[in-house]
Parts: C-alpha cells; sequence; structure tokens
C-alpha cells in the first residue's frame, strides 16, 4: 500500500467486511475438519455449535465483522501510539502466531479462560 487511504481502503474490504460472507462460516467449519490440529481449529467446532443451537449466520458474522473491526483498529492503535521500537513492523504478521502465551501457537486448546 502506498497511501493511508489504500490501507485503510484494504482493511476495511479484505478484513473487517470480509467477515459478512456466510460461506466463510462453511469455510471456517471444513477446514477445521481437514485439519483439526492447527492454529485456531477449534473455531469450526463452535461454530458448528452455535449454528446447530438455530444462530442465525448472518448475526455471527455480524459479531465477527465488529471483532475484526476492534482488533484493527487496536493494532493500528498499538502500532502507532504509543509506537513500535525503531517501526520494526515488517514482516510482523509472521511472528504473530509464536506470541501466542499458552506456547499452543493458536491450537485448539489454546484460547484459555481466565477469571
Amino acid at each position: 500500500m502506498s497511501t493511508r487511504e489504500e490501507l485503510l481502503a484494504h482493511l476495511w474490504a479484505e478484513v473487517i467486511n470480509l467477515q459478512l460472507r456466510p460461506e466463510g462460516l462453511a469455510q471456517v467449519i471444513a477446514h477445521a475438519k481437514q485439519r483439526p490440529d492447527d492454529p485456531l481449529a477449534d473455531s469450526g467446532p463452535a461454530l458448528e455449535r452455535l449454528l446447530a443451537l438455530g444462530a442465525d449466520p448472518r448475526d455471527i458474522c455480524l459479531l465477527m465483522r465488529n471483532t475484526a473491526y476492534e482488533v484493527v483498529f487496536s493494532t493500528l492503535y498499538a502500532i502507532g501510539d504509543p509506537g513500535v521500537d525503531g517501526n520494526d513492523v515488517f514482516m510482523l504478521h509472521e511472528d504473530l502466531l509464536s506470541a501466542d502465551p499458552s506456547g499452543m501457537e493458536g491450537r485448539p486448546g489454546s484460547a484459555s479462560w481466565q477469571e
């Protein structure tokens, strides 16, 4: 991206609003069945349970979109203020899974609920 506007447009189109696709739910479920030990694969069974309870797929997508917005906003805020030392953000996405505090790189069972 060469401009702020292009980056923000990309984030809305390819991250935030992408969550509005109900077919994306089926893709998450199918991927979790094919690769149950992959990072975040426990999302597939969670989606299946919600749908089995009668949740409207559109409602799930709206919640996922909201979460995507919050994550993008928080990430941009963290990068900009207080900032990243020396603007060392190049290829930062490659280190994201290894930063999972559980040490499980986002795999099923890594989401601990702390009270």
